[in-house]
């Protein structure tokens, strides 16, 4: 028998997208808005917040790609986001390059494990 993809759940998975600011040196990601996250670097970012994930025991998992500017700003993690080797990655600066970086929880967002997707695209 042919798959349906027309009804198929896994080939019509899509996610939602928003383009969010920097303010004031504060990035915010409403994770009831979106589960991609745009940002151009134009700014230090000294606070991320993540609001509104899952509760803990389900799995919750979202995407930042930011695009440089051409300035070498700093990134500020809260210390709910671990790293591989307990090291962020260093973020591209130049112009108009992105990097992709991916989060997960299963505790409700008391700990983010953070993954680069990729860099300097």
């Amino acid at each position: 028998m042919p798959i349906d993809y027309n009804n198929n759940p896994i080939q019509r998975f899509t996610e939602v997208t928003q383009t969010v600011s920097i303010s004031s040196g504060v990035l915010t990601l409403n994770l009831d808005n979106a589960t991609t996250f745009l940002v151009t670097r134009n700014a230090n970012i000294t606070t991320l917040t993540i609001s509104n994930p899952n509760s803990s025991g389900t799995a919750h998992s979202f995407s930042l790609i930011f695009t440089a500017n051409g300035t070498a700003y700093s990134m500020t993690w809260p210390t709910s986001v671990k790293w591989p080797s307990g090291s962020a990655p260093t973020l591209t600066s130049t112009n108009g390059k992105k990097d992709i970086l991916h989060f997960t929880t299963v505790d409700g967002g008391t700990n983010w494990y953070g993954f680069v997707g990729g860099l300097n695209y």
